[in-house]
């Protein structure tokens, strides 16, 4: 037991120094959107999460906001649904749990106004995606680890996604108003 958690701890510490080395050159635009100045957002998702992300998905349309999704199967053996844009834990990197797949690279480099994820930060590839998407404005709940966020919410006790998703909806319909509703 012992020999296979000195592997997993190798493995976060090669993740980290390559995520930390990708991080060295990157650089984003940052600014602040909420629902009636953003147009378009990418939410990162887990398979189990799929009504709060058809939740997020409907208020972002709702206000208008082109919204993608990407969600994470984090099993080796997973047959990923046709109706599901996403990828598996076998779609990554065996070392470091980085994805080594076109459409991860792609939901990077897309420069959306908003990423949102309802995940939790609770592995490693999400958290790849989180610090190096080229988003503007980034909002989630990292709990006490580091995180990569321009907006944290915080909860006294780790959130279920229904929770989460509700609080970023709450703050994002309010942050950078004028008058109080």
């Amino acid at each position: 037991m012992l020999f296979l958690y000195n592997i997993m701890g190798l493995k976060l510490i090669i993740a980290n120094r390559i995520l930390n080395s990708k991080l060295s050159s990157f650089v984003r635009e940052k600014k602040v959107f909420n629902l009636d100045s953003a147009m378009s957002a990418g939410v990162l998702w887990e398979i189990d999460q799929k009504e709060s992300f058809d939740l997020m998905k409907k208020e972002l349309s709702n206000a208008g906001i082109k919204a993608s999704g990407l969600c994470y199967f984090p099993f080796w053996r997973t047959v990923i649904p046709e109706e599901i844009i996403g990828f598996s834990r076998r779609q990554t990197n065996w070392w470091t749990e980085i994805p080594k797949i076109a459409l991860a690279e792609d939901f990077l480099h897309q420069k959306f106004d908003l990423l949102i994820d309802l995940t939790g930060q609770k592995y490693l590839p999400i958290i790849y995606m989180t610090a190096l998407s080229e988003a503007t404005f980034k909002i989630g709940y990292a709990g006490t680890s580091q995180n990569y966020f321009d907006l944290n919410i915080n909860f006294q006790a780790p959130p279920d996604t229904n929770q989460l998703t509700d609080q970023i909806l709450y703050y994002l319909k309010r942050i950078n108003k004028t008058t109080i509703e």
